[in-house]
């Protein structure tokens, strides 16, 4: 397959509407992230969130992926395996630091399982139109997920700023998120063939088409909680016998 075959692989440059959805989302959630970083239970609360998906990513790779692949494919998940746990553990880490046992883990959220459940609905659908079966669909949502998760990790990392604590610990999983894109990428060139390439085209239009259509509700969702935990965070405080006003605060970030 030619290299223009594989352009498909790469995510298109938004335009019109998409253009400006885009654009809501990312202003949505970096608002939204300042104001979950501005308070320790707000913190604890994003790094909670990310150990659900690294969670559910690693549950994936070990329970679907690895028991239908074939030996070429387990050395490669094998590190991506752990990868997906090194990711875990350092989530832990961080929100044990933070003051939280990170025993009670978050279940994905009900908008996660929904675009995931339309994901699975539209793999088997397409499994039967590759040579390579179901692994072509998995993989190419596996790209289109990886690819959305260097996004996140990109905008996350830009709002932090070097000098924030957890910002080396966000700029490994983004190195790493990186480093998946790419072997997904070289994955799927390797199992589709040359006479595949229309189809693999159209199913990943159509997986792209899901993710972008729960991208707006996901950062509302996300802003919502960031005024639900600062203002009961601000209630809490106001509470104790000892709090006092704070007359060098003029508004939130």
């Amino acid at each position: 397959m030619s290299r223009l075959a594989y352009a498909c692989l790469a995510p298109a440059e938004p335009r019109g509407y998409a253009a400006l959805r885009a654009w809501l989302v990312d202003r949505i959630k970096r608002k939204a992230l300042r104001r979950l970083h501005a308070n320790p239970r707000g913190e604890r609360l994003v790094l909670r969130m990310y150990l659900a998906a690294e969670d559910a990513t690693e549950r994936a790779l070990q329970e679907e992926l690895l028991p239908q692949s074939p030996a070429w494919l387990t050395r490669q998940l094998n590190r991506h395996l752990a990868d997906e746990r090194r990711h875990v553990a350092l989530f832990v880490d961080a929100l044990r630091a933070a003051g939280d046992d990170a025993d009670n883990r978050l279940a994905p959220d009900w908008l996660s399982r929904r675009k995931i459940a339309q994901w699975d609905r539209l793999a088997r659908r397409y499994a039967s139109r590759f040579a390579q079966g179901v692994l072509v669909p998995v993989y190419a949502t596996g790209l289109c997920a990886e690819q959305m998760a260097t996004r996140v990790l990109t905008r996350h990392c830009d709002v932090l700023g070097g000098g924030h604590a957890l910002y080396p610990l966000f700029a490994s999983v983004l190195a790493d998120e990186r480093r998946h894109v790419r072997l997904c990428e070289t994955t799927l060139r390797r199992m589709v063939a040359p006479g595949e390439a229309a189809t693999l085209a159209a199913l990943m239009r159509e997986i792209r088409a899901i993710e972008a259509s729960f991208a707006l509700t996901g950062a509302v969702a996300i802003y919502l909680a960031s005024w639900a935990i600062r203002p009961l965070t601000l209630a809490r405080t106001r509470t104790r016998p000892d709090a006092r006003p704070n007359r060098h605060r003029h508004g939130t970030p």
